[in-house]
């Protein structure tokens, strides 16, 4: 299944995406998602938003679409924006310390999904998969 939804480029909005993920996870139809993945999936979407409206023409006066293809043992979402600044680059992990303050997004995207890359081009982004064993999901009634 796939699931889109466009959002406006303002921070208020990333907890918008988070109540959306965690609602179209949670009430898909077909096979149940293991909790600790939908958490996984909310935590990293909001991160990738964040990115996109702190970093891209998205978060200056532009929107983002967060896209959710959801499998049977398998979730990618794609978070797409409107583009990175001239001489901007494409999402990668910063060096952090228990200090630093901020880049820790994709860090923790690094640690929780089983693979994570900015989309292809020409389209601008981030994508990741997140993947859970089909024996811990169970039929829906």
């Amino acid at each position: 299944m796939k699931y889109f939804r466009g959002f406006p480029g303002w921070a208020e909005q990333v907890r918008e995406v988070r109540v959306w993920t965690d609602q179209v996870l949670g009430a898909h139809s077909g096979f149940e998602i293991p909790d600790d993945t939908v958490a996984s999936a909310v935590l990293l979407v909001s991160e990738a938003a964040t990115n996109s409206i702190r970093y891209t023409a998205s978060g200056r006066g532009g929107t983002f679409g967060v896209t959710l293809f959801v499998d049977l043992g398998r979730i990618t979402v794609e978070v797409e924006d409107e583009g990175r600044p001239a001489g901007g680059t494409l999402p990668f992990l910063r060096p952090t310390t228990p200090m630093t303050q901020f880049g820790r997004g994709m860090a923790l995207v690094d640690h929780f999904a089983d693979s994570w890359g900015p989309l292809a081009e020409p389209r601008t982004g981030v994508t990741f998969t997140l993947t859970w064993e089909t024996d811990r999901g169970t039929a829906a009634a």
